[in-house]
């Protein structure tokens, strides 16, 4: 369903507003490269999930490239992709920060106990996400925390992001 404002009447049936999101999602994105998402091991659908993950973790518009790069070298390596944006949708309510007991919420969208994508977007993702999930930064990062002011320290050294980690949540 593409995010955007729409002008419709109060009595819209639901199915027709379904139906009006679907094909604005086709008209904003009929020019983009969805093979891309296959040749990175994914199906457009999964890119889309992607780009959902994108659009919840990157403020900033540069970061959206290095955030997509993480997800896709952290499936390429197997790992847990642990995305504190997918334990956030997950919980009844938003928390402004998660606990290490949040991390253990058990549903299939927990990225910390789930190895993959969740099994859906966890929101409907603008453009510059999408294009961020078809087109990756070159970057070998595995790892990126928060660093405080809207932006985040990107690493492909785990012990580097735990001290990095630490410095920021002092």
């Amino acid at each position: 369903l593409f995010p955007k404002t729409y002008d419709l009447a109060v009595d819209t049936p639901a199915r027709e507003v379904v139906e009006v999101l679907l094909t604005q999602f086709e008209a904003e994105t009929a020019n983009m490269d969805w093979e891309k998402a296959g040749e990175m091991g994914v199906s457009p659908y999964g890119a889309v999930i992607i780009a959902s993950l994108i659009e919840r973790e990157a403020i900033l518009e540069e970061e959206r490239p290095l955030v997509a790069a993480v997800v896709y070298n952290r499936l390429s390596k197997d790992m847990l992709l642990q995305i504190d944006a997918t334990v956030q949708y997950a919980l009844p309510e938003w928390k402004d920060i998660l606990t290490y007991e949040d991390l253990e919420t058990p549903s299939p969208y927990n990225t910390y106990l789930h190895k993959g994508l969740p099994p859906a977007p966890i929101c409907s993702p603008g453009l510059a996400s999408i294009e961020a999930a078809l087109s990756p930064a070159d970057v070998d990062y595995l790892y990126y925390v928060a660093t405080g002011d809207g932006g985040h320290f990107f690493t492909s050294d785990y012990q580097e992001f735990l001290r990095v980690k630490d410095d920021v949540q002092e």
